[in-house]
Formats: C-alpha cells, sequence, structure tokens
C-alpha cells in the first residue's frame, strides 16, 4: 500500500487537476454569465431611466395638457365675452341707424316745412302777427256765433209770446217736478242763463222756473231752448230781483190759482 501521505498528495493533486480543469472549462461559461448579468443590469439600468424619463415626460405632457385645457377654457370664455360684444355692437348699430334715419326723415320735413316758410315770403315776426290775429278773428267769430244764438232764441221767444197773444191766451207749459237743476253759465249782457237741467227731466220749451239763493228769489227765468242734459233760459222782465250767479238753484215755477 502506498504510504497514507502519499496517497493524500496524489489526492489533493487530482483536486487540484480537476479544480483546474473545472476552472478551464467552466471559466468563459461562469464569464459569459457575468458579461450576461452584467448587460441586463445596464439594460435594467438603462430602461429604469427610460421608465423615469417617460414618467417625468409624462407628468410634463399632463401638466402641459392641464395649462392647455385652461387656456381653452379661458379662450371658451373669450370668446363668448367677445361674441355678446358683438351682438351688443350690432344691436346699438341698428338701433343707431334707426335713430339715424328717423333723423333723416325729421330734417327732410323740417327742410320742407322751411322752404314752404321761405315760400311764403313772410319773417318770423310776421307769421307771429298773422297767427295771432287769425286767433282774435276765430275769437271773435264765435263770440258773434254765440250772440247770434242768443239774439235768434230771443226773437225765438219773442215770436212765442207774440203768436200766443195774437192766439188770445199766453198760458205756459206746465213743469214737472223733476225738472230741477243749478246754473251752470250765466251771460249779465243778455240776460241768459244755461242750466245742467233738459230733456231728460222732462223740462218743457217756454217753461217758467225760479231762481234762487240761499232760500232767497233771485229771478224768474222762462226756458227757451231744451237739449238732452242741459237748456238755455232767459230772465223775464221785470223778474230780474238779483243778479244771477253760477250755482243757483233752479226749480218749477208753481203759480197760486185763486
Amino acid at each position: 500500500m502506498l504510504p497514507l501521505r502519499l496517497c493524500l498528495i496524489l489526492a489533493i493533486l487530482a483536486g487540484l487537476g480537476v479544480i483546474g480543469i473545472t476552472q478551464f472549462m467552466l471559466r468563459p461559461h461562469v464569464q459569459g454569465i457575468i458579461d450576461k448579468r452584467d448587460e441586463n443590469e445596464r439594460g435594467w439600468t438603462a430602461a429604469k431611466k427610460q421608465v423615469s424619463d417617460l414618467t417625468k415626460k409624462l407628468k410634463d405632457t399632463e401638466g402641459e395638457l392641464a395649462r392647455t385645457k385652461t387656456e381653452l377654457d379661458t379662450t371658451k370664455s373669450q370668446l363668448a365675452d367677445a361674441t355678446a360684444q358683438l351682438d351688443a355692437a350690432n344691436k346699438k348699430i341698428r338701433e343707431l341707424n334707426g335713430t339715424i334715419e328717423s333723423l333723416r326723415t325729421q330734417l327732410k320735413k323740417a327742410s320742407d316745412d322751411l322752404a314752404a316758410w321761405l315760400a311764403l315770403g313772410l319773417t318770423v315776426d310776421q307769421v307771429s302777427g298773422v297767427i295771432q290775429r287769425e286767433k282774435t278773428y276765430r275769437e271773435n267769430n264765435e263770440a258773434l256765433i254765440a250772440e247770434n244764438k242768443v239774439l235768434a232764441d230771443r226773437a225765438k221767444d219773442l215770436k212765442a209770446q207774440i203768436d200766443a197773444l195774437l192766439a188770445g191766451t199766453n198760458q205756459d207749459p206746465p213743469v214737472p217736478p223733476t225738472a230741477h237743476g243749478k246754473v251752470l253759465v250765466v251771460d249779465p249782457k243778455w240776460d241768459f242763463l244755461v242750466l245742467d237741467v233738459g230733456a231728460k227731466q222732462k223740462l218743457p220749451e217756454r217753461g217758467v222756473l225760479l231762481v234762487s239763493r240761499n232760500g232767497v228769489l233771485v229771478a224768474k227765468i222762462r226756458v227757451m231752448t231744451v237739449e238732452s242734459d242741459r237748456s238755455i233760459a232767459n230772465i223775464m222782465p221785470g223778474w230780474k230781483l238779483k243778479d244771477v250767479m253760477e250755482g243757483d238753484l233752479v226749480f218749477p215755477y208753481a203759480p197760486v190759482n185763486l
């Protein structure tokens, strides 16, 4: 038998040989694994960096998108305001166009009126005088018409009295109790009155009424003209005890039969 030491040496040498062979055979494979690991690590690091960059870019993009959305909302609001202002401006323009057209019409009318005045050949003072004279003539004409009516009524009354005398009778027509009222207008020059009582109260023409104030007899009057709700009367000669005034009361005259 070999000595134990020699066997141990041989075993060690064999182990070293195996290790050497193993190292020689496995070293390239191990190195490949290490290289692959390093490559994977570099790829992972690059991927992590790429993911980090993409994440940052995504956040930046989201921020930019939010800002863009805010700017878009602001732009929409500004557009709405601008549209409203444009509508208001268009409305104002239409109103101004209407006003301008109205002013043009008024200006044309004023020009036509001015041309008509110039065609008359009168100054402003002369026109004023013509207007005043026309007003005076109209007032005088109205006064003459009223006076003619009073004279016609008086003539009618006198003719009726003459006709009654010629017929042998001068009996006054009966006046119903409902025919009472008050004096509306007094003409002291011609002694005629306007009363607020008429045909509605069955007041007859030539009917006789009394005028009183505060329970005192003022005058006796005869009705000359009767309308629906008013009448015209004359103060009978010799029966003007006092001046008749507007507001005096009138009521039927009831003669006493003896």
